[in-house]
């Protein structure tokens, strides 16, 4: 059995995205990612979804196989925040 941690991330839209495809997601209307970090499980949004943006900040969460360092330029967002935007996994 995986266990697995939830990431909850936001910032500016660029910072976000870039994070993300570092880990395997693709935005719309882009290639899927050739090599997916094999320690995600599932994205919010979903590969080839746009992120959540609220006045100006973009808004992801993750799954892991264990916990992942938050990226420079992203901060953490608070469970209840994240779940109200993007729903959970």
């Amino acid at each position: 059995m995986t266990d697995w941690t939830l990431c909850r991330w936001h910032g500016p839209p660029a910072v976000l995205e870039a994070a993300l495809r570092g880990l395997g997601w693709h935005g719309p209307e882009e290639e899927s990612a050739a090599d997916a970090d094999s320690r995600i499980g599932g994205f919010i949004p979903s590969a080839g979804e746009p992120p959540c943006v609220v006045e100006g900040i973009a808004y992801a969460a993750l799954v892991s196989r264990g916990p992942l360092a938050t990226p420079d330029g992203l901060a953490d967002t608070p469970a209840d925040l994240s779940i109200s935007l993007l729903g959970s996994f």
